[in-house]
């Protein structure tokens, strides 16, 4: 019996696909081995650039330190610890000190700040070692102002320091601002700010104008010369003629002048505002 043609050829078309297969199946493993290496010499060249590289060390940042300089407070603002008026003799009998310091004209015709210690240059006549209540005496007998009123005035604006230099620029022993002192040095023939004895002199004529000025705006009371010296004049015309009164004048110019008042003559004028030295129950 014979076998169909058909049946016969079966089994040799399915063994012709063996040779294809393995092929198939050879060709992926190396596909694979092919992409395994590559993976992993795309990992060694990496390894090998990080190790190249140093290494960099992460410090934290350090905070920046912040730091507020608060500007001082201003000369008027300031409490300053008056004595009491049995006390202001006593302050004024010590010695005068003879100063020379160096003033050369800055820019602006502005006098620069006094340098170097207290100096003893040859004595003048008029320079004999005298204490600060004598000076004051001297020029009030010359200008008509109470002593007391120029000792406790000096006291309050540089506790009686002739090298004294203010944050506005204002000179020596009463504190007197560079353009009232080139206005009025003239008149007493003064040309040294920090020389105590000119310094008063200057302080003094400057007094006696205010007082003048004073004078022009109906007003001869001697809180309101005292307020212009601190104040400035034109602040206090410009109070007065807009119809101002003293209770318009800020506190702390009226501290100012109860201060200098109850130094002075042991009173401040009937002034709500105590004197520091009341306030502080100094007597």
């Amino acid at each position: 019996m014979s076998i169909p043609t058909a049946a016969r050829s079966r089994p040799q078309s399915f063994r012709g696909l063996w040779p294809g297969l393995l092929l198939g199946i050879l060709a992926a493993g190396l596909l694979g081995l092919s992409l395994l290496a590559l993976v992993g010499m795309v990992g060694l060249l990496a390894g090998l650039q990080n190790a190249a590289q140093p290494a960099v060390e992460v410090v934290a940042a350090q905070p920046t330190a912040l730091v507020l300089v608060l500007p001082g407070p201003a000369a008027s603002a300031e409490l300053v610890a008056m004595p009491g008026p049995s006390e202001l003799a006593a302050v004024a009998a010590a010695t005068l000190p003879t100063v020379a310091p160096t003033t050369q004209p800055a820019v602006g015709g502005a006098i620069s700040t006094p340098s170097g210690e207290p100096q003893s240059p040859p004595q003048r006549p008029e320079q004999r070692v005298i204490t600060y209540g004598e000076l004051f005496r001297a020029v009030g007998e010359q200008t008509g102002i109470d002593w007391r009123l120029l000792a406790a005035l000096a006291f309050r604006e540089s506790r009686m320091d002739p090298l004294a230099l203010g944050r506005d620029g204002d000179m020596g022993l009463m504190q007197i601002l560079p353009a009232t002192w080139d206005e009025f040095a003239p008149t007493a023939a003064a040309a040294n700010p920090f020389d105590p004895r000119e310094n008063v002199q200057v302080s003094a004529a400057y007094l006696v104008y205010l007082q003048d000025f004073m004078l022009q705006l109906k007003t001869n009371d001697l809180r309101w010369v005292l307020v212009a010296y601190n104040w400035g004049p034109e602040r206090v015309r410009q109070l007065l003629t807009g119809g101002g009164r003293w209770e318009d004048v800020p506190a702390l110019q009226q501290r100012y002048v109860a201060d200098i008042l109850y130094t002075a003559f042991g009173e401040w004028g009937g002034l709500a505002i105590r004197p520091a030295a009341v306030a502080d129950g100094v007597s």
